[in-house]
């Protein structure tokens, strides 16, 4: 009798191993479509991202092939020298071209009155082309030059209007595309919630699976990391610059939150520097981060003053983000790369320095901080470079890291850690990042992003090689 009850017992116990089993499986499995679906949305919205700045860029493309052309008619006018024809010849049809491949990427955006803004640009640039440009250079009629360079003027306000609502549109397009995803993700993680849950209620049935529910939670939070690390596109080289970076988060056991840094080339003559510091911490703040750094890469193109490209985005913040509470604290450079001058705007970022030789100077602050009011208005700076200067620009996880004491660094410190730092720009920053981490005794309060830009104005080219995250 004893054992039979024995076999029952262990009978029972195998059965309900077998339940537990089968339970966390299911768990694992809503767990794994959970991580898959995350990763499909910001597939998605990584594939829409590109769309949109090569739209940005075909744009881009348009307008100055049509600003060479009157460039051209307008020198060949003047002077009457054939060498100013170059541009309108060269340019033939690539207005043309650049639309129809506009439109070609654009089919998948889904705009409303995109194509037929586009066919308008296309019909009004033929219209210049026919009834200004050939007319004054093949048909020339003095009694009529005033008369076709007016009807001109108003083809090009035509034309740059056009412009301006595809411009919009696709702004439009952009803000939409993060509000979606934003609440794709939302909805994904109320899902994950409840599998975290579920995996929960199993523990409770029996310790002996708790600390393999544990390892089940940090390897999902680990696939949500890695998504949002796959989420940001790489940066870009610059031509005579060597770039550093670093990054240093305060979620700990994640490498995710609300301080950024990107580099990115514009086109032949500009390239973008960028640090921001997001409100908040975690995989909300990751989010807006994203918001940030795809909404000042898109306005970069269309905007040559940082300046401006705060103003539009300080704008486009207040019409985007619905919380009152979040704000940005943000620098934008735009680096000329043929002589190393920089322009700069910053909205509030005071961790801005300059090293020459062993000189080093803090940048000014060029307006308030991002989201505080709607119609805040911002001013550029700009500062030429030489070779081997260094640029530093950080997030105020740098001048605010706290010893044991409570005592903050401050901008003097930073300063003073930036004098005796290497030269190389990426050993400058890992040698930033240790000295913070040594400062807090590995007790990380505040976000660290770090952009160090090394000038080499004597080279033909630069180099720059990946940064640190921890």
């Amino acid at each position: 009798m004893q054992y039979l009850r024995r076999l029952l017992s262990f009978d029972e116990s195998i059965r309900g191993a077998f339940t537990l089993g089968a339970l966390l499986l299911f768990a694992l499995l809503v767990a794994a479509l959970g991580a898959f679906n995350i990763y499909t949305q910001l597939d998605s919205a990584a594939s829409v991202e590109r769309a949109l700045a090569r739209s940005q860029q075909q744009l881009y493309e348009a307008m100055r092939v049509q600003l060479d052309e009157e460039t051209g008619l307008r020198g060949y006018l003047a002077t009457k020298q054939e060498d100013y024809l170059d541009p309108y010849v060269t340019a033939a049809d690539q207005f043309d071209s650049a639309l129809a491949e506009l439109r070609r990427d654009s089919v998948t955006l889904d705009i409303r009155g995109f194509d037929d803004t586009l066919r308008d640009m296309v019909a009004t640039h033929g219209a210049w082309e026919n009834r200004v440009a050939r007319q004054l250079l093949y048909h020339p009629d003095p009694r009529k030059t005033p008369f076709r360079e007016s009807d001109g003027k108003i083809l090009t306000d035509r034309l740059r209007a056009d412009a301006s609502r595809v411009n919009q549109l696709l702004d439009i397009r952009f803000t939409r595309a993060q509000i979606d995803l934003k609440q794709r993700i939302n909805a994904t993680l109320v899902a994950g919630l409840f599998a975290i849950a579920l995996v929960a209620a199993i523990g409770i049935l029996s310790l002996a699976f708790r600390a393999r529910l544990l390892k089940q939670l940090d390897r999902e939070r680990g696939i949500i990391e890695t998504l949002q690390r796959a989420f940001q596109l790489d940066w870009n080289t610059l031509p005579r610059t060597r770039i550093g970076t670093a990054y240093v988060s305060a979620t700990r056991g994640a490498s995710v939150g609300g301080d950024l840094f990107d580099v990115r080339r514009l086109d032949e003559r500009r390239g973008l520097l960028l640090v921001a510091d997001v409100s908040g911490k975690g995989i909300e703040a990751a989010v807006n981060t994203a918001f940030v750094k795809y909404s000042i890469r898109t306005l970069a193109l269309t905007y040559d003053d940082p300046a401006r490209i705060l103003g539009a985005f300080n704008h486009l913040f207040a019409e985007t983000i619905a919380d009152p509470a979040l704000f940005v604290v943000v620098f934008v450079g735009i680096l000329d790369l043929a002589s190393c001058g920089l322009t700069y705007a910053s909205a509030g970022h005071s961790g801005a320095y300059l090293r020459r030789g062993r000189q080093v100077s803090q940048l000014e602050i060029t307006g308030p901080i991002v989201g505080l009011e709607r119609d805040s208005t911002y001013r550029r700076a700009t500062l030429q470079l030489a070779s081997r200067d260094l640029l530093l620009v950080a997030t105020d996880g740098l001048t605010e890291a706290r010893d044991r004491s409570g005592r903050v660094l401050d901008d003097d410190g930073a300063m003073k850690l930036l004098e005796t730092a290497p030269s190389d720009p990426q050993a400058c920053a890992d040698e930033l990042a240790r000295a913070v981490r040594r400062r807090s005794g590995g007790r990380i309060l505040d976000d660290l992003a770090l952009l160090v830009v090394g000038i080499d104005a004597d080279d033909a080219e630069g180099t720059s090689s990946p940064g640190n995250v921890a």
